[in-house]
């Protein structure tokens, strides 16, 4: 049994080593340049640990505050009444949001989700790095290969029927109408009238090891080449809120892009999580 200090205990989920189901891989977009998909299998992993919650918007500014980081992205908020209905449910805004601490925080890139990988090691004394796409794969399905954090029933049954890649104006529709009977993962809805949750605001999305929200919400980076013939692009896994109700199956893989590198990209419906090396 590995022993590690609070504060590490205490935001950080120990996954133990051993084997894990992984797989199998799909992927539903920037096929011409997905690699050949690997089938469900059993992997052998070491030890890690993995953090509980994604980076939410309060952590995030402290990091900001704390190292004058210059990010190049921008925050949003989450827009009520009817504005956020018909125009845009989560929009940019010039400043701090105020009741947005703890919403994961979207639109850094792989190299600003390092830099604050950096600080915290610092703050930590241990190495705090992104997780490889199989680690963040077992940390959210633990080791029997379930689809979903709580097992395979899907998060939204009403939605079924919505395209893969990408989600359209058909999705905007019916979420204007139809609410959803149960919604176990935020994901689904067209970009203009959706926006992400708090951390943890779904109890069933907690995965065997205690991490939450590794299914919808947001897009979360790997450390993990989207495909090893492509060395600037990575795979991101869970899906988010603006895809499609099948990225929260936690098989499928993606890149948010293989034109603007992941050193780079910023978007509204990516963030990260951190794990750390056992050394």
């Amino acid at each position: 049994m590995c022993i590690v200090p609070s504060p590490l205990s205490s935001s950080f989920a120990h996954i133990p080593s051993g084997p894990f189901i992984y797989g199998p891989e799909e992927c539903y977009e920037r096929l011409e340049q997905c690699p050949p998909l690997k089938p469900r299998q059993t992997l052998e992993l070491p030890e890690f640990w993995i953090a509980k919650a994604p980076v939410t918007y309060g952590q995030w500014r402290e990091f900001l505050e704390a190292t004058g980081h210059r990010w190049a992205g921008q925050w949003y908020r989450v827009v009520r009444g009817w504005r956020g209905v018909f125009l845009r449910a989560y929009a940019p805004t010039p400043t701090y949001p105020a009741g947005h601490d703890d919403v994961p925080i979207v639109d850094v890139s792989q190299r600003d989700a390092y830099a604050y990988c950096e600080w915290l090691s610092g703050r930590l004394g241990w190495r705090c790095t992104l997780p490889t796409e199989a680690q963040w794969e077992k940390a959210a399905r633990g080791t029997d290969g379930r689809v979903y954090p709580w097992g395979d029933e899907s998060p939204r049954p009403e939605i079924q029927w919505q395209r893969k890649f990408p989600v359209g104006p058909e999705s905007y529709l019916f979420s204007l109408a139809v609410r959803p009977r149960r919604e176990w993962a935020r994901a689904g809805w067209y970009w203009r009238n959706g926006h992400p949750w708090p951390v943890g605001a779904a109890p069933q999305n907690v995965s065997p090891y205690g991490c939450m929200d590794m299914s919808g919400n947001i897009w979360e980076w790997t450390s993990s080449l989207y495909n090893p013939a492509l060395p600037q692009f990575h795979a991101v896994k869970g899906g988010s809120w603006g895809y499609s109700i099948h990225h929260t199956k936690l098989n499928v893989r993606s890149a948010c892009s293989v034109t603007t590198p992941s050193a780079e990209y910023r978007a509204q419906g990516t963030g990260f999580r951190m794990m750390v090396e056992m050394v």
